[in-house]
């Protein structure tokens, strides 16, 4: 299992590499440098996920203090909270807005707060200009291995 330490010596690699690349070839090279420039950001953010106990920080849905069972997702029309079937039944909706400025949100008592959860790096984009280092969750999808942050 790597350390923290590894992943920051990873990362540092790539930077060294991306830039011998620059110096060997300029902008001829300019696929590897923005390759090293990806991985070494994967690196970094694995480096942090790993000092921090393999958490990262979310946004969580709360009523109050209680983390409600939702998760976001992305629909045609963007991201947004969905609940799961009792949640929907307690609140009268499947579906909540995101943001704290969500008017849905505040007449349901509902809030956003930010969160410790399992999580991991991978690259995604929509197509390979777009590609980027991507924090994601790797528990439970519904929050409920979640630590509030205070």
């Amino acid at each position: 299992m790597n350390t923290a330490a590894d992943y920051e010596a990873k990362a540092a690699k790539h930077l060294d590499d991306a830039q011998e690349s620059f110096e060997r070839c300029d902008t001829d090279g300019y696929v590897s440098q923005w390759a090293h420039g990806v991985m070494f950001e994967v690196n970094k953010q694995k480096a942090e996920i790993t000092r921090n106990g393999g958490k990262a920080t979310f946004a969580g849905l709360y009523d109050g203090d209680r983390r409600v069972v939702a998760k976001l997702i992305t629909t045609k029309f963007g991201v947004t909270w969905l609940l799961d079937d009792a949640e929907a039944e307690r609140y009268g909706r499947k579906f909540v807005p995101v943001g704290g400025n969500s008017k849905v949100q505040k007449a349901l008592g509902l809030a956003e707060r930010d969160e410790w959860a399992p999580a991991w790096v991978t690259t995604a984009g929509a197509n390979m200009c777009s590609v980027t280092a991507l924090v994601f969750r790797t528990g439970d999808k519904w929050g409920g291995d979640a630590v509030l942050i205070v």
